[in-house]
């Protein structure tokens, strides 16, 4: 019985670390998939509508806010955003397309899980969805969808995608795939505040808490650490 009692309390102590740590280990291996397959989907949408490599005029990506131009049947309803997912849709196989007005609306409210109403979602589980918070722009990616935690730092992670103005002027090609909090992002924007290891970003007690004040900078850390300490 004593035993017995030993390996029940050693067992109680282990089992719950090696299950967060291989949650953990999966959450670092979707970030990096996710950043891979953005960073080709980037670079083709403007060869697979049949534009010069590179060239995101060409494809529409920089009308404005409001008035962008419809294309292959889809109706934007003016929104750069419901063009710019539908254009990075392209790149992936996914299993649903969501973007204002809902194109299925019971599909597209239920798997919500995104700060945003743009996303798709891909045939492997992920969430692919725009954001506004980038420096850019942004796309938001949770890379276990609707499966908890939901939270920004721990399965949702954001990147920072370069615009026209970037190019023009910080020297960075447009359409180049950042991670938010990256020491690359820092230094686009000429802020060192916007790297994880400064300003107490990224923080254990922020990523639990699933706020993205801070936890946002948690992909360019776990890509750096190719680990999630934290």
């Amino acid at each position: 019985l004593i035993t017995l009692t030993i390996i029940g309390v050693i067992a109680a102590l282990t089992i719950p670390n090696l299950i967060s740590s291989y949650q953990k280990h999966t959450y670092v291996v979707g970030l990096k998939k996710a950043y891979s397959q953005l960073q080709n989907a980037m670079k083709m949408i403007p060869i697979t509508q049949g534009c010069p490599a590179g060239d995101f005029d060409c494809v529409g990506w920089n009308e404005g806010l409001d008035n962008a131009t419809n294309i292959e049947g889809q109706e934007f309803n003016g929104n750069r955003a419901n063009k710019r997912i539908y254009l990075l849709s392209k790149q992936f196989k996914i299993t649903n397309l969501c973007y204002q007005p809902f194109t299925n609306n019971t599909i597209c409210e239920k798997n919500a899980v995104l700060p945003h109403p743009e996303y798709f979602i891909t045939e492997d589980g992920m969430h692919y969805g725009y954001s506004s918070y980038g420096q850019g722009s942004g796309i938001f990616v949770d890379i276990n969808g609707v499966q908890n935690p939901n939270k920004m730092g721990r399965d949702q992670f954001e990147f920072d995608i370069t615009d026209l103005y970037n190019e023009r002027d910080y020297g960075i090609p447009q359409g180049t795939v950042v991670p938010v909090g990256s020491k690359l992002f820092a230094d686009i924007y000429k802020n060192q505040n916007l790297y994880w290891r400064n300003n107490n970003n990224c923080t254990t007690k922020e990523a639990n808490s699933g706020t993205p004040y801070r936890s946002v900078y948690c992909t360019g850390r776990v890509l750096e650490e190719d680990a999630m300490n934290y």
